[in-house]
């Protein structure tokens, strides 16, 4: 890879960042997409194939497979690092991976490609008056000596033990990212059966009284202690909260009562954790017909 090249493709993936950050929605979707399936694999692909020629469907198929490879690992980097899989920390992993691949390629430049063979010279015709001059400038003296053989078996059993660490380096690689991805998935899973839900849950409506007043049982579960004291209000038609509850979550996290209701209005119930302003949980109770 060029020089040019790699400037292309780091001024591509900074740019393809920024759209994912900050940009409108087209320019965010244009940008994931080179993030993840192009730009890391085409930075991988020069960083680890340094010095070698590369066929355009080779090119082709590496691009993609790396940047799929650079999701996955940088999804584990992410998740070991505790930070949250957002946009932030996807575009920053795949970003990064890209970046670093590239100056890879900047600091460690692969080895200088062949160049095509020396033409040899025209041997000189015979008969020439410089075919004298020429024969005892390009006379070689030799001097031969007994040939000893050296025991081969040390540089073979090198050479064989390279070539079955080659043949095996992909096939450790593909292990170790299926059994990442595997701890990532079975960690994030646990992690998300032990995440604590809660819910706000209504009884059906009693009868009217002649007050025209009903009775709501109400019960909320799954609440956290270290969330509260939580609020709840009860806001009937005309926008008024004529009910308000201060809520203190007990050991087992769970809360009820009944609440007297207009049986006329359709009320809506809404579940505050301490110092929000937005509702936690919303419950919508219908008029009794």
């Amino acid at each position: 890879m060029t020089a040019l090249h790699v400037r292309v493709l780091a001024a591509a993936t900074v740019l393809a960042a920024a759209g994912v950050l900050a940009g409108p929605a087209p320019l965010a979707v244009a940008g994931g997409l080179l993030l993840g399936f192009v730009l890391p694999g085409a930075a991988l692909t020069g960083a680890l194939l340094r010095g070698r020629t590369l066929t355009a469907v080779e090119r082709t198929l590496l691009a993609p497979a790396l940047s799929l490879a650079t999701l996955v690992v940088g999804g584990l980097l992410v998740h070991l690092c505790r930070l949250p899989l957002n946009r932030w920390s996807w575009t920053v992993a795949t970003g990064g991976i890209a970046l670093l691949a590239l100056a890879v390629q900047v600091v460690l430049p692969g080895p200088a490609v062949a160049g095509p063979p020396a033409e040899e010279a025209a041997p000189v015709p015979a008969g020439s008056w410089e075919a004298a001059a020429v024969a005892e400038g390009r006379t070689v003296v030799m001097t031969v000596a007994p040939h000893t053989f050296e025991e081969p078996a040390d540089a073979d059993d090198k050479a064989r033990r390279i070539r079955l660490v080659k043949q095996l380096l992909p096939l450790v690689l593909v292990l170790a990212v299926l059994g990442g991805a595997s701890w990532l998935s079975f960690g994030t899973s646990r992690e998300t059966y032990e995440t604590t839900v809660t819910a706000l849950s209504a009884a059906p409506s009693g009868p009217v009284d002649a007050a025209g007043d009903r009775v709501v049982a109400m019960a909320a579960s799954g609440l956290v202690a270290a969330d509260g004291p939580y609020t709840l209000t009860v806001t009937g038609a005309a926008g008024t909260a004529p009910i308000r509850r201060i809520i203190t979550p007990g050991r087992d996290g769970a809360w009820s009562e009944n609440l007297t209701l207009p049986g006329d209005e359709r009320v809506t119930v809404n579940l505050y954790r301490a110092g929000d302003t937005a509702a936690y949980r919303t419950l919508a109770i219908s008029a009794v017909e």
